[in-house]
């Protein structure tokens, strides 16, 4: 792929980039599509206009080359090939030398690439911060690509700057996806399908924890496809990474310095939500996010740890440091690994625990799902009692009653997938919300009857 910006690399056009920079901080959203942001950028350089030397000026009034220009401008210059090659995960920039990239199956990757000066480093890294959103560099940065395509971490050093970018995926993937891929199986899904509805009527308050890279963001995105459309959700992130766009009563917000995630969890119970998000529970909001619990709120959330313990250990101590009465509100763990399999590194559900109760001040934990190295996959261990027995006095319904639902909503999936073959996110969710809504017409639209799926399942 031919690199946009290289007949416009020299001084003169990267001195009227850096002119439309400074015209277009604060004027940039992340909202904005290319076409949008194509004509920012060209009212910008019609206001600079009478700035320009005689030779841009002529070279400017051929359309093509004025077109070109804005193309390459608007663009992310060097890292466009990789931004649009779907095998890479990360973008590594270390001041001057070599780009280095994170490639699926392959791992970390040097190219031929690099930023030729620090004059043309530091326009990108500018490109970035106003692209953002943002109006000032601070010493480190976190931002994210225009039309969300990935998030920045940008840190001043001595020996310039330091670029991370990690692409964010072209969509999120479904449930069913990830059954393909290895994480769970059909019957666990249909697990985690009733903890995150709960019969829309008591859900389960949920972690997803795990190692960093351990698929936790890409588990959460896939289950939001089981909440009902009829839920307000209210999504808090540190940085853009979840994908809510095929959600209805969604509320998206952001931290940033001067706006904590303490604040936005605060603040989101005076926001009315059934379901409060959170992409990465990492410090004091913690505490709030428990008081949201124990206020009736319903929420979900990741958080960094390899253990259902030490899930609980982490909540419990510095810096998040929630109360052990309030952490043990949280109903179901899920803990994701990172493994590699003959070579290739492949997520898997480690472990899902229910809380069933305190003792002594301890939080007490009972597995449910573990996996099984022999096999390859994570297996029942025992059935879900403490959350099932708390969904059971909330709705009136017998345990039998939920067991049996739940080994429904395994045939459901299957037939999903295997007969419909309906796998993209989209598709899984209206399926999981017309189930939720009329469950009749979404078994008809199986090709099977009632009766039929009631046999698959006993």
């Amino acid at each position: 792929m031919s690199d946009p910006t290289v007949q416009f690399t020299d001084a003169k056009w990267m001195g009227l980039s850096e002119k439309l920079l400074d015209r277009l901080r604060g004027k940039m959203t992340l909202i904005q599509d290319q076409q949008e942001r194509h004509a920012l950028a060209a009212d910008a350089l019609d206001d600079v206009s009478g700035e320009l030397g005689d030779e841009l000026r002529v070279r400017l009034a051929d359309e093509p080359t004025r077109k070109a220009f804005l193309r390459a401008f608007i663009s992310y210059e060097l890292i466009e090939e990789f931004l649009q090659d779907p095998l890479v995960e990360d973008i590594m920039i270390n001041s001057t030398e070599s780009i280095f990239v994170h490639k699926t199956g392959q791992g970390l990757v040097k190219t031929e690439k690099r930023f030729p000066n620090n004059r043309a480093l530091e326009m990108f890294v500018n490109k970035l911060i106003v692209f953002g959103g943002r109006a000032e560099l601070s010493q480190i940065n976190d931002v994210e690509l225009s039309e969300v395509r990935g998030r920045v971490n940008i840190v001043r050093s001595p020996f310039g700057p330091q670029v991370t970018i990690t692409r964010a995926k072209e969509r999120a993937l479904s449930i069913i996806e990830l059954i393909d891929k290895g994480l769970c199986t059909y019957e666990l899904a249909a697990q985690l399908w009733i903890y995150v509805e709960g019969l829309s009527i008591r859900p389960a308050n949920l972690l997803i924890s795990g190692e960093p890279g351990a698929g936790k963001t890409t588990l959460l995105n896939a289950l939001l496809s089981f909440v009902p459309w009829s839920h307000r959700m209210v999504v808090i992130e540190d940085t853009l990474e979840l994908n809510t766009k095929f959600l209805e009563a969604c509320s998206r917000l952001e931290s940033s310095g001067s706006l904590t995630m303490e604040a936005l969890v605060k603040n989101s119970l005076r926001m009315r939500p059934d379901r409060i998000i959170i992409g990465e529970v990492r410090g004091r909001e913690a505490r709030d996010l428990m008081t949201a619990i124990n206020l009736g709120k319903y929420c979900m959330g990741t958080l960094h740890a390899s253990t259902a313990r030490e899930t609980l250990l982490r909540l419990q101590n510095e810096p998040m440091n929630a109360p052990e009465t309030l952490t043990n509100l949280v109903d179901v763990l899920i803990v994701l690994k990172r493994l590699n399999l003959w070579g290739q590194i492949t997520r898997v559900v480690g472990e899902v625990v229910e809380t069933s109760g305190m003792e002594k001040n301890v939080v007490l934990l009972s597995p449910v799902w573990t996996y099984d190295s022999a096999r390859h996959r994570a297996v029942e261990t025992s059935p879900s009692s403490a959350y099932r027995d708390r969904l059971a006095q909330a709705s009136g319904f017998l345990a039998s009653h939920i067991i049996a639902e739940t080994v429904r909503r395994a045939n459901i999936l299957r037939l999903l997938h295997t007969k419909l073959r309906v796998s993209d996110v989209h598709e899984v969710t209206k399926f999981c919300q017309l189930y939720v809504a009329d469950p009749d017409k979404a078994i008809e639209q199986l090709g099977v009857t009632a009766k039929e799926l009631e046999r698959k399942s006993s």
